[in-house]
């Protein structure tokens, strides 16, 4: 629970509690700021995929002291094996990366990361529930001012919006621009994407661990990406209707029955199986 109090004087206001919103979080604790992250939702849960951490931001999450907990809740990526319908056409090697470049690749699963990101950065300065409406630059004051849903209003030395494609903070500043017109629709872009987890995979050798798959189709793309414990994470994008129809988008979460008409797309394409990889599901992210 955020212990902000309306007295309390806050150098920087972050809006979103995502994974650009904790890592700022994390990085003005180093620092000795003053900080408050405004969190529309209820409650912080785990949703989302896995990620990829290259060498350019391992550096700066060794230096706040996520290295070990990446290391040990994350799969180091070896390879990328490419393949133009089911002939294998490339492979990508990682290997070298740590030598050439002071880090590895890591996958790891999102709600992992951003726990640890969370935890870090101290639920007190979370406030959660906070639904940013407007805001506003008071440059006599030299303040920022966010006003919530609710009516509170918040100010700080600077604001950062990190909330998304969504953007409460953007849509604020375009307002202010003189921009008469602020399109959020989101488009469908005739594609269907699917994704999901595996269960643990154990007839992976040694030398598939830490190896990520791209399979590219006329129609269709599906690529695998090495997680923790031999699991592996997937997505599938398939052309399927019109593109640029502003038709508001399907549910984002399905009962696996519905997505098998999607996912049948995909079957017998790549070097495994897809049965394997609805191993453990009773729900798919579908988009």
């Amino acid at each position: 629970m955020s212990a902000y109090t309306e007295h309390e004087t806050i150098q920087v206001l972050i809006v979103g509690a995502g994974i650009g919103g904790l890592t700022l979080a994390n990085i003005c604790k180093r620092l000795g700021l003053r900080y408050l992250v405004l969190e529309r939702s209820a409650a912080v849960t785990p949703v989302g995929a896995g990620i990829s951490l290259a060498p350019n931001c391992l550096r700066v999450l060794d230096q706040l002291g996520f290295l070990p907990e990446i290391e040990r809740e994350g799969q180091r990526l070896r390879k990328i094996r490419i393949f133009r319908n089911t002939t294998q056409w490339n492979m990508l090697d990682f290997d070298s990366t740590e030598k050439t470049f002071g880090y590895p690749v890591y996958k790891i699963e999102r709600h992992a990361f951003h726990s640890a990101l969370y935890r870090v950065a101290g639920e007190e300065h979370v406030l959660l529930g906070a639904q940013v409406v407007d805001v506003v630059d008071d440059a006599e004051k030299k303040l920022v001012t966010v006003t919530l849903a609710d009516g509170r209003e918040i100010s700080g030395q600077i604001v950062v919006g990190a909330d998304g494609i969504r953007s409460a903070t953007r849509r604020a500043l375009a307002k202010r621009g003189g921009e008469t017109i602020i399109n959020s629709t989101i488009r469908f872009t005739g594609r269907t994407h699917m994704s999901g987890y595996t269960a643990p995979l154990e007839h992976l050798g040694p030398e598939e661990e830490g190896v990520g798959t791209w399979m590219l189709y006329d129609d269709s793309i599906f690529t695998t990406w090495p997680c923790k414990d031999k699991r592996q994470w997937f997505i599938g994008v398939q052309v399927r209707g019109k593109k640029d129809s502003q038709e508001p988008p399907g549910k984002s979460r399905i009962e696996a029955d519905q997505a098998i008409v999607i996912a049948s797309g995909f079957k017998g394409r790549g070097p495994l199986s897809l049965e394997k990889r609805q191993q453990g599901h009773d729900q798919w992210s579908v988009w």
